[in-house]
């Protein structure tokens, strides 16, 4: 299921091109590779991207060294990696967290690694709020989606050898080195990637675990190499442009932002899906703590805490939510609290069971015989009314035509139609003018974009600044689309 979702928004992803902030941070490196094709000589100059960007407009060290070095820096042509780059990784960093999880962790079986995965996948991807700043333009996508992802390894690794008590140099250099690079992304993953290193390791010398320095270390990175990004020069000049909110303001808007979001995003497909991992998750083999109502109570509002400060960077920097880009990574992370939420109610269910007094005749029963049986007898019958259930509500989207929240829908009609090969033979067309030795150059707009595909466009006003970065881009002194 999961491979047939995807295949469309790979397949689409075929047709994708450059736009927007493509330009304006790629110009400088593109000039080098064109004149000189030496790629040692581009990573130089990405690097003088970092530091001129670091002291004049942001901090993200690490996520202007990837938008100094975009696909279509070497040539447009490969620009449609930047589907397979981006969606790939985080294919990977979602399957390789639940393995590591629920394998390295809770000493659960990989297959139900693998279908929680899987759903989560699904979910992640089909209902992204927005599809193109998720997985087809480079500038907004590796900002936020491959932090995340690595975000996600991260959390994963340090998980596993705090709970194995094992730590080699290998391994530590790894957490450091990501450590180092999450850090430099965007402010929501390295913040959250900050919450949860604090979580693990507080909970590491809790238990007097011998990896309790070596997380300590991988914490102190984190947090100093955050502070590096945030106390960036260039930070102060870019929040010059916006109305910053008081800290405590932000703080506190943060959990009403969440609550509205949860809402939005609690739609019945998740519903489904969460319904469709009940009967795994109760297979994930634990010993509860969580004994009571105020145990579950304080847990839950701990996961929820987490989501809600996802949205306090954007509310400080701004006052805002922010860019679809920003609420496609705390879309994924709502997924996951989600997934996180449920396991925690049964976790709470069978710590409740473990306490009763007649432990030995009730307990022994519950989860020997009668859960047993009862999954033996409805189990068919419980998956049937979940796939129809999603089926349904899944179908209504379609037939309703309301393709933004179906991603590979969206994705296979603009394929079937014709739409996409049409957008890109106009975009080649566009390319083969940017390349010409016309310096005036007029563009035809585009007769149709599919939807999935639709961003910031050059446009009629040749001062426009994604004009004027068009320009630079490819060494033009106007650039702008005709009547």
């Amino acid at each position: 299921m999961l491979l047939f979702s995807v295949a469309p928004v790979f397949g689409i992803g075929l047709y994708s091109h450059s736009s927007a902030d493509d330009y304006s941070y790629g110009t400088q490196t593109r000039a080098v590779w064109v004149d000189t094709h030496n790629v040692i000589e581009v990573l130089k100059e990405a690097g003088r991207k970092v530091r001129t960007i670091y002291l004049e407009w942001q901090g993200s060290y690490a996520a202007v060294a990837l938008f100094a070095l975009q696909p279509a820096v070497f040539g447009e042509q490969f620009y449609p990696l930047t589907t397979f780059i981006i969606l790939g990784l985080f294919l990977f960093s979602v399957f390789y967290f639940f393995r590591k999880v629920v394998k390295r962790v809770f000493h659960g079986d990989g297959r139900i690694a693998d279908l929680v995965s899987g759903v989560a996948l699904l979910l992640s991807i089909q209902m992204l709020p927005s599809p193109v700043e998720g997985f087809f333009w480079w500038n907004g996508a590796s900002y936020y989606v491959i932090f995340y992802s690595l975000m996600l390894i991260q959390l994963a690794n340090l998980s596993a050898i705090i709970w194995e008590d094992k730590c080699n140099l290998k391994q530590l250099t790894g957490l450091l080195a990501l450590a180092v690079f999450i850090s430099g992304g965007n402010y929501i993953s390295a913040l959250l990637t900050a919450e949860l290193t604090a979580f693990l390791l507080i909970y590491a010398l809790y238990k007097r675990k011998k990896v309790s320095r070596k997380a300590a270390l991988v914490m102190l990175v984190t947090i100093v190499l955050f502070l590096v990004n945030c106390l960036a020069p260039g930070n102060a000049v870019r929040q010059s442009s916006f109305e910053a909110w008081p800290p405590v303001r932000a703080v506190l808007y943060s959990f009403h932002e969440a609550y509205h979001y949860m809402v939005e995003w609690t739609s019945p497909l998740v519903i489904a899906g969460m319904l469709f991992l009940f009967p795994f998750l109760c297979r994930i083999p634990v010993k509860s703590k969580l004994r009571d109502i105020w145990s579950l109570g304080a847990v839950l509002g701990l996961e929820f805490s987490v989501f809600a400060s996802s949205f306090t960077p954007t509310l400080y920097a701004y006052g805002g939510a922010g860019a679809g880009r920003i609420q496609n990574i705390r879309y994924f992370l709502w997924i996951l609290i989600c997934i996180a939420g449920e396991f925690t109610v049964i976790c709470t269910v069978r710590g409740i069971a473990g306490s009763c007094e007649n432990e030995n005749q009730i307990t022994a029963y519950l989860k020997n015989t009668y859960l047993k049986d009862m999954y033996s007898k409805y189990a068919v019958s419980y998956f049937i009314m979940v796939v129809l259930m999603a089926a349904f509500f899944a179908g209504n989207s379609i037939l309703a035509d309301d393709t933004q929240d179906m991603v590979c829908v969206s994705a296979a009609k603009s394929l079937l139609s014709g739409e996409a090969r049409q957008y890109d033979r106009e975009a080649k067309a566009r390319l083969k003018k940017l390349l010409g030795e016309e310096s005036v150059v007029v563009l035809e707009p585009y007769s149709s974009v599919p939807e999935v595909l639709r961003s910031q466009d050059i446009t009629k006003d040749s001062t426009d600044w994604v004009n004027t970065a068009a320009a630079r881009f490819y060494r033009k002194e106007e650039v702008r689309v005709g009547e």
